[in-house]
């Protein structure tokens, strides 16, 4: 299922009223793929599965099983899946209920954390969730469609000799909990890259479809900042008194921890920028339009006293009647006389204003 901008929509959210622990599957999710990867420090098993039952030899004869779920498509075969890992069935509930926020719960058999994957993708932000349960030689993750960021993590563990290879499941879900959280980076510097260019285009030439750009980053800020924020909690839980999570893994969660909180210190960043570009827009809107009033004023300035001029001789008087009514209409030069005239005070004028600074700077 597409859900891109499912998180800007402004359509209800309609909670059905069904029982505690009902797997109802997301419409229109797809059909889920089942893989998996077992290893120990010198084997590696990595396989697509037909049938969920298969997963249990898989159990028996490694120490470390990752089993992925691309698509929810299917209740029943999350409904196995908790048969045979002991899930609880109120975590599959929230497993297909894909609006939850990220948490880590603990269970009598496993620990259940839910986290949220971020990409982009045509330029719009993505949002996916991804739920994961530890048990005691298992990882079983579940996500809405194929393609995600733990690539990284799967390139780790096919490579003999890796850290991830001598380390426990608990080891493996640290490690793909920080591949969800490194990949809000790369997503980061996407907008760091679009606030540059909003900034630019606000000085430079504001316009109206800068202001919709601006309101797009303050929604996508908010929207990250509403995903990231819980991740922290989470982390502090999972750092904390968890079972199945031993010393040494709490170090490297505390450090993932330390990630989050970097991230939403880098959100809180780009929001203050991003409010602060619409009073941005605001004044630079407010200087170019006080350029246009100047240069409007100057030019109904000069005019004020060339209409004055042209006002005076178009007055209807009759020299011949007497020699103080405008005398300078008989003369020879009198067209050329005043014409000169309103070209030495409109230039004159120029002159002024240029001293003053109110046009070119000051000479």
């Amino acid at each position: 299922m597409n859900t891109r901008h499912r998180l800007f929509s402004q359509k209800k959210v309609v909670h059905r009223a069904n029982a505690p622990g009902s797997l109802i599957e997301p419409e229109g999710a797809p059909v889920p793929v089942i893989s998996v990867m077992a290893y120990d420090q010198t084997r590696l098993v990595e396989r697509t599965l037909d049938e969920a039952e298969e997963i249990n030899s898989y159990v028996r004869d490694y120490p470390v099983v990752w089993v992925n779920v691309d698509g929810l498509g299917d209740a029943g075969l999350l409904r196995e899946l908790g048969e045979i890992f002991g899930l609880h069935a109120l975590a599959l509930e929230d497993v297909l209920n894909t609006r939850h926020r990220p948490k880590a719960e603990a269970y009598d058999e496993n620990i259940f954390v839910v986290t949220r994957m971020v990409s982009v993708r045509n330029d719009a932000l993505d949002m996916e969730q991804v739920s994961l349960f530890l048990g005691d030689r298992f990882v079983v993750s579940f996500q809405e469609r194929p393609g995600d960021c733990l690539e990284p993590v799967r390139e780790r563990i096919r490579k003999g000799g890796t850290r991830i290879r001598f380390m426990g499941v608990d080891y493996l879900a640290y490690a793909l909990i920080d591949a969800v959280v490194d990949a809000y980076f790369p997503v980061l510097e996407h907008y760091s890259e679009k606030l540059n260019d909003a900034e630019d285009s606000v000085v430079a030439d504001p316009e109206n479809h800068t202001v919709e750009q601006i309101h797009a980053l303050k929604r996508d800020f908010q929207v990250l900042r509403h995903e990231i924020w819980p991740f922290r909690e989470a982390l502090r839980d999972l750092s904390g008194e968890m079972p199945f999570i031993r010393d040494e893994t709490r170090l490297f969660l505390r450090d993932c921890h330390d990630h989050v909180i970097q991230i939403v210190d880098i959100l809180e960043t780009f929001r203050e920028r991003a409010a602060g570009l619409t009073d941005l827009y605001l004044s630079s809107l407010s200087n170019k339009m006080n350029e246009v009033m100047k240069v409007l004023t100057i030019i109904a300035t000069i005019f004020i006293p060339l209409s004055f001029i042209a006002g005076v001789y178009g007055m209807n008087f009759d020299p011949d009647a007497s020699p103080l009514n405008m005398p300078e209409l008989n003369w020879y030069l009198g067209y050329p006389f005043v014409l000169g005239l309103m070209i030495l005070v409109a230039v004159g004028m120029l002159y002024f204003f240029r001293r003053k600074g109110w046009f070119g700077g000051k000479s």
